[in-house]
């Protein structure tokens, strides 16, 4: 009898243990499910911490800054509707690209749209929008221009002090603002005179004798002509003619522009400069009148070359042109020195004996002639010529008004 109770009792032992055994590992197997859930989830926390951090890095490292005059403003253009178009310039000096997603401006100009016009990025030319396939800038790069479009009834002021503000916001959801016009410089003038913009170039064949060149090439001069450029033309690049800048692109301010009735004391050989975007060939640009001989064109140098310079009046009031220069400088003693032979408008080609009168906020073209063209020597890579350009009312009382401006870069590329 004592023998079977001992074992009914070593029985139930086992059985609690069994069981002990079993809850045992119930709760070592629940705190360890535990420990892999918990250890999951903080995984999953700190990777979207660190991917939250990372775009937060990335939101500080965007830097863009404004250029120079920070916006340049352009005639109406009916392509959509009726637009007043801006370049806005910008330079990317962060380490990271940058994409624009949206762009306000607080402006006087706005006040129908209660003071802020609101722009977004768009593939089609119209109102209240700006150029998608300019809203990406790369990191480093710098003269980055962006087309805004508003309606033709909005225009931007343009007075001292900036009575703009142009806001614009990244997709990282970065902010940058600037001041257009350009605030004042503490210790410099107290007013600019104007500012300056995009600049393009045109060339013509001469002969440097009283017969203009009909074509480069032909007759008895041995110039170029920017008129036979394929991006005017329509036809393939040859030579030293490899513009190919369409005239059917979009916007219609990246194609080559041409100006009719500039007639300037016989230099030309018709009424027309074809303007292109401002670079041009090493071979074109040591054929140009000037080259090493001062004045005037020789028998080796039969090209003239003109700038255009977007410009508009950032003072209060009406001033008459009647002067002008440009100076465009690379390493060393290589010059480019010209002078103001006239403002082409919405009206036409006006020289400068004529005296041009242009009322404030009111923009034109500045075309300039290059007299010397001085060369020392150019390597077998391209360069840029940059400088500065000014014009002035030429009075000689207290009405006397003057102005220097950086000017955009001039790309002398080693061949096409």
């Amino acid at each position: 009898m004592v023998r079977r109770l001992d074992h009914i009792l070593f029985g139930r032992r086992a059985v609690s243990m069994i069981f002990a055994g079993i809850i045992m590992l119930s709760l070592v197997l629940t705190a360890l499910g535990t420990m892999v859930f918990v250890s999951h989830q903080y995984d999953n926390y700190r990777q979207i911490a660190d991917e939250m951090t990372g775009l937060a890095n990335h939101a500080q490292a965007e830097n863009l800054v404004a250029n120079t005059p920070g916006l340049t403003a352009y005639f109406v253009w009916s392509g959509c509707g009726g637009c007043n178009m801006y370049n806005m310039s910008l330079s990317n000096l962060g380490g990271i690209g940058v994409q624009i997603a949206r762009i306000y401006i607080n402006s006087p100009g706005c006040a129908s749209t209660g003071g802020t016009c609101i722009l977004n990025p768009s593939s089609s030319s119209y109102s209240y929008t700006f150029t998608q396939s300019k809203q990406f800038i790369n990191a480093g790069e710098v003269n980055h221009v962006v087309l805004l479009f508003l309606p033709s009834t909005i225009s931007l002021p343009v007075s001292y002090p900036a009575p703009n503000t142009v806001v614009i916001v990244t997709s990282r959801g970065s902010v940058f603002s600037f001041q257009w016009p350009f605030p004042v410089q503490i210790g410099g003038q107290s007013q600019s005179a104007f500012s300056a913009g995009t600049m393009k170039i045109a060339y013509q064949c001469y002969d440097g004798g009283s017969n203009a060149c009909t074509s480069s090439n032909s007759g008895s001069g041995t110039g170029y002509d920017s008129k036979l450029e394929p991006g005017i033309t329509g036809g393939s690049a040859s030579g030293q003619y490899c513009h190919e800048e369409s005239s059917t692109s979009t916007p219609d301010t990246e194609v080559p522009q041409e100006f009719t009735g500039v007639n300037y004391q016989g230099v030309l050989d018709s009424d027309t400069l074809w303007f292109v975007n401002p670079w041009i060939t090493q071979t074109i640009l040591t054929n140009t009148c000037g080259t090493n001989t001062g004045d005037g064109c020789s028998a080796a140098n039969e090209t003239n070359l003109y700038f255009y310079v977007n410009i508009t009046n950032t003072l209060t009031n009406s001033y008459t042109i009647a002067g002008g220069t440009i100076d465009l400088t690379w390493y060393g003693s290589n010059h480019i020195d010209g002078a103001l032979i006239g403002i082409y408008d919405k009206n036409g080609f006006h020289s400068i004996s004529s005296g041009y009168t242009v009322a404030p906020n009111a923009y034109f073209y500045g075309i300039f002639r290059a007299y010397v063209v001085e060369l020392s020597s150019l390597p077998s890579y391209s360069v840029t010529f940059w400088g500065s350009l000014a014009i002035s009312n030429n009075a000689k009382d207290q009405t006397y008004v003057s102005g220097v401006e950086l000017s955009s870069g001039f790309w002398v590329r080693y061949s096409c």
